[in-house]
């Protein structure tokens, strides 16, 4: 049973629910795991499928890389994961970047960050899970969560 308001994962609870060592693991992991039985509502969406593959098969970023076909097999539970919604950018969400950069000052990758947030109200959602707290909220149209 779902006893929550949808929210986005974001890339970092990902990368961390996925590697044992990091100190973040087990927050990442519970929280993941209890998505995915559906005691809570978990979204994702491709960006953040698409940025964990860039985090976790990039030797620089992480200290054990996983494989192509690793990560492959990361993101394939995700999307077979029956109680985790994947959702899609939707017809809006341009208009609402070019909506958000005129309300708030964004620099370089920001864009990525505000690109989310952008997807995030495309789909009614405004809740997000997320280590890098500070990257959102400037945003006052969600709420940061911390794992």
């Amino acid at each position: 049973m779902i006893t929550s308001e949808t929210a986005l994962l974001d890339t970092n609870v990902l990368v961390y629910a996925a590697d044992g060592t990091s100190a973040f693991h087990q927050s990442s992991k519970h929280l993941r795991d209890r998505g995915i039985q559906g005691e809570v509502s978990l979204c994702i969406f491709p960006q953040i499928l698409s940025e964990f593959f860039a985090v976790i098969t990039d030797s620089r970023r992480v200290d054990n890389p996983r494989t192509q076909e690793e990560a492959a097999t990361e993101i394939e539970k995700y999307l077979k994961a029956e109680h985790v919604l994947k959702l899609y950018p939707g017809p809006d969400v341009m208009d609402i970047m070019l909506d958000l950069l005129r309300s708030y000052e964004i620099k370089k990758q920001e864009v990525f960050d505000l690109q989310l947030v952008a997807t995030m109200l495309s789909n009614n959602i405004k809740r997000i899970y997320t280590f890098n707290r500070g990257h959102f909220d400037k945003f006052v149209e969600i709420e940061t969560l911390g794992p």
